[in-house]
């Protein structure tokens, strides 16, 4: 994909003067009321405006998702990572997959930017960037469902990270290793994922073996990201079944009815490891 500007990344995601950011813009034009009661002439009647409280919100139909082929997904995750990365890899893929079938919209989208995301947010180890991305499609192209809706889509990317033996996705031609030994990340966190596999494996966080585990892993979150978006293009579902039992017991404490202490989702464990009796 050639280089794009910033003049043509603002364009591509709609951003006009310092009004607020224009997304999802149809190609009719109409007036739009601001929050402060003034007109602007010639803004698309279906663009949604961040940052105005009284905004229209809406996703301008050209931008509808178009279900792919999961496998070929990843296989353009696993080509594309050296260019930029988990976050790149799975927002990329998706993107030129839906370039192939349409070139505008997709091809426009600026999915350099995703490069922000590599080593959990610019190597600081905190999300992983296969979610980052993953949710970030998910965002886009669901962004008109409610609220718990969009989060139950999410839900399912998260705790699939989580809990699921990874990387399971094997290339037609290894670049780093041949083999992969797969871990449980037990955590959304860069860092703990990684460290985590290392202990399985018992290699270091700077080896070739860790890289292409983590090339791997981005093919299998832009996978699963294509899963879910498939079965909501055509199903209207998620597979998300809840909370882990062990979550539920800390945000019974914790949550909004008794100690109201924690915003939580994700794996307590990760972070709050203790023996015997419970810290006061």
């Amino acid at each position: 994909m050639p280089p794009i500007d910033r003049r043509h990344m603002l364009a591509s995601l709609g951003v006009l003067g310092s009004s607020g950011l224009l997304a999802g813009c149809g190609q009719e034009s109409a007036k739009v009321t601001r929050a402060s009661g003034n007109e602007q002439e010639g803004v698309p009647e279906k663009c949604f405006l961040l940052g105005p409280p009284n905004a229209p919100v809406g996703v301008d139909a050209s931008w509808e998702y178009l279900p792919l082929d999961a496998a070929a997904v990843g296989e353009t995750a696993y080509r594309i990572y050296p260019e930029g990365s988990c976050m790149y890899a799975v927002v990329g893929s998706v993107m030129q997959e839906l370039a192939a079938k349409d070139p505008v919209p997709f091809s426009t989208f600026p999915y350099q930017m995703m490069r922000y995301g590599q080593g959990g947010l610019g190597g600081w180890g905190s999300l992983c960037g296969v979610v980052n991305g993953g949710a970030a499609l998910i965002g886009l192209f669901c962004a008109d469902l409610p609220k718990e809706t969009l989060q139950e889509l999410i839900g399912e990317l998260c705790s699939w990270y989580e809990a699921t033996l990874l990387p399971a996705y094997t290339p037609r031609q290894p670049w780093w290793a041949s083999e992969v030994q797969p871990s449980v990340a037990e955590s959304l966190l860069c860092h703990v994922s990684v460290s985590n596999w290392c202990e399985a494996t018992g290699r270091d966080a700077f080896c070739m073996h860790k890289k292409e585990r983590c090339r791997r892993l981005a093919a299998d979150g832009a996978m699963k990201t294509v899963e879910i978006l498939n079965r909501k293009a055509e199903h209207g579902t998620s597979e998300f079944t809840g909370l882990a039992p062990e979550v539920n017991a800390c945000i019974k404490c914790h949550g909004r009815d008794q100690r109201a202490d924690i915003t939580v989702k994700m794996n307590c464990a990760s972070c709050h490891q203790f023996d015997g009796k419970h810290p006061q």
